[in-house]
């Protein structure tokens, strides 16, 4: 009979440890106000291409993305918002993981993905990430 009162109180304990941490990992994400990420974001470290994202008032960014050699392969603009929970969603994103552009510039063509991503400060930079693991593919807002 006590073995099964802490079984029960062992599950109760996990439930409250696993609300808790969620509590936390929802609590530290950050909230802009729109006007707070305006501005101009370039890739960090990125080797094979030079990229810049251009967030304006009313939902509207720029990118130009340059090759290895400096090329402009693409110059578009597209459509972003911050929704309800704090993400920012960027329409007709072209998701640049630093590939090498000048051997293959046909993929600058793949720019109709929905990008939905937190930005955050770091080292008190605004800066979001695109990569498939965290902390990967991130820009940085430079002006």
């Amino acid at each position: 009979m006590t073995h099964n009162i802490q079984r029960v109180l062992n599950t109760k304990m996990r439930s409250m440890y696993f609300l808790i941490i969620l509590t936390l990992l929802f609590s530290c994400t950050e909230h802009f106000e729109e006007k707070e990420l305006y501005g101009y974001y370039s890739p960090v470290d990125y080797k094979n291409t030079f990229d810049t994202l251009h967030l304006q008032p009313k939902g509207i960014y720029y990118r130009k993305v340059y090759d290895g050699n400096k090329k402009l392969l693409l110059n578009t603009n597209g459509k972003w918002n911050v929704e309800k929970d704090g993400k920012v969603k960027l329409n007709g994103f072209f998701l640049n993981l630093d590939n090498d552009l000048v051997k293959y510039p046909e993929t600058v063509n793949d720019d109709g993905m929905e990008l939905l991503t937190n930005f955050e400060t770091n080292s008190s930079v605004i800066q979001f990430c695109c990569g498939y693991k965290q902390g990967e593919n991130c820009y940085q807002k430079i002006k």
